[in-house]
């Protein structure tokens, strides 16, 4: 067995036999070979890099390696501080001045979205009655909507009502989209004010997640911190571009099916994020299977990640990596440039316990291991992984290509080639 295929499917968790049918079928597709030793290649030049810039080597157990690489995500985050002044994002004025540097990166990026009268036909017709009684409101939907902002409403919509309602009842019109419910503007990235903290807080305490977008409404939206901990400016930092990106793909995705007589029920699937367990078709072409979400946050064993797949959640993170990058290039002094280039880079490393162990280097993964204060067993994997299959697909369709058949087939759950 070549060495490369070993390594690669060690990587990937996967058996050499499914790799070498994978390389097989890719290469009578694409006609390019050589793309398995390229990747790996690539991956033990930034590894040697990067472990001689940490002062650690390839004999380096993976516990410090680990720990090397969380201390630099901890410089990382401790600059970006500085780069923005001391910002305090327990304030809108502290968020809104990150988010503005975040705009300066995507540009003002346009597309179709929902208009604002049909939200507000959406919330009469299904009042959130918890939005509306924590804002004293009562049962006055027509109050609230003269009062408040429409697509604060919405955001809220997120975080103080019931998912079950949300999905069972306020969503369920949605089946009778049409194409003109729709209107072209540029995205909103949304700070709310303080007074949603406390509400987000009342009804999800510690579980409140600070940021979120909604897809069909064109809005990327962040709450003030109930408190700032170590690793919630570079998070807001890249997570706030991921959002952007994937609020404009999805939009470029619903025009796509502005064309079809099934549009609504198109979007609705697509807003679902779910992964089918259909199989793969098994024959002389090449099936991937469509991930998009990150399956590994819930079961890091789920069999369907050890198919031939590909995940747009992680294909709009690409698009932030390169923006972190011309932000690196141009604020050298962040030091961002460390990571370039790191999002699909990872390996095995020894522990103090003799046993094998798997180290990520992408910025994500390690971003979300600081904030969340991970400790060795419990760090974050899930990025690196998802995006390293993706670099595979990529490397053999290209990047134009890659964008058109996640669109085109999506719905389908698969691309067949």
């Amino acid at each position: 067995m070549r060495l490369e295929i070993s390594k690669l499917a060690k990587l990937l968790r996967i058996s050499e036999e499914v790799l070498l049918g994978l390389e097989k079928k890719m290469e009578n597709v694409s006609g390019k070979k050589g793309v398995i030793e390229k990747i790996v290649q690539e991956n033990e030049e930034k590894i040697n890099q990067k472990l001689k810039e940490l002062n650690l080597t390839r004999e380096s157990r993976a516990e410090e390696v680990y720990q090397a690489l969380i201390r630099k995500t901890e410089e990382t985050d401790r600059v970006l501080i500085k780069h923005f002044h001391e910002l305090d994002l327990s304030v809108v004025t502290g968020c809104r001045s990150l988010i503005n540097s975040v705009k300066e990166l995507t540009g003002n990026l346009t597309n179709y979205y929902l208009k604002e009268s049909k939200a507000r036909e959406l919330l009469k017709l299904n009042p959130p009655k918890q939005i509306m009684a924590s804002l004293g409101y009562g049962n006055d939907v027509d109050k609230m909507l003269e009062k408040e902002d429409t697509f604060e409403i919405f955001c809220a919509l997120r975080f103080a009502e019931d998912s079950k309602w949300l999905n069972s009842v306020f969503f369920k019109p949605y089946k009778d989209l049409k194409k003109d419910d729709f209107e072209e503007r540029e995205i909103k990235v949304i700070v709310l004010s303080e007074k949603w903290t406390g509400i987000g807080k009342k009804f999800l305490g510690k579980k409140l997640h600070h940021m979120s977008h909604l897809k069909e409404m064109g809005i990327v939206f962040v709450i003030p911190l109930i408190e700032q901990n170590p690793g919630e400016v570079l998070y807001l930092f890249f997570m706030s571009l991921h959002y952007i990106y994937e609020v404009d793909w999805h939009a470029r995705l619903f025009e796509t099916y502005r064309q079809e007589p099934n549009f609504a029920e198109k979007i609705i699937g697509a807003l679902k994020v779910e992964t089918t367990i259909d199989p793969l078709v098994d024959d002389e072409k090449m099936s991937w299977r469509l991930i998009p979400a990150y399956l590994a946050k819930n079961n890091p064993d789920d069999p369907r990640l050890f198919e031939p797949h590909i995940n747009p959640e992680d294909w709009h993170y690409n698009r932030t990596v390169l923006a972190i990058q011309r932000f690196a290039n141009r604020f050298p002094e962040a030091g961002l440039d460390f990571w370039s280039g790191l999002n699909v880079v990872g390996d095995y490393f020894q522990t103090k316990n003799s046993e094998e162990e798997f180290i990520s280097f992408d910025l994500f993964d390690n971003g979300i291991s600081f904030l969340g204060k991970s400790d060795f067993n419990s760090r974050q994997l899930y990025h690196q992984q998802e995006a390293l299959w993706n670099k595979i697909f990529v490397e053999y369709m290209g990047e134009e290509k890659t964008d058109k058949l996640m669109m085109d087939n999506l719905s389908k759950g698969m691309v067949t080639l």
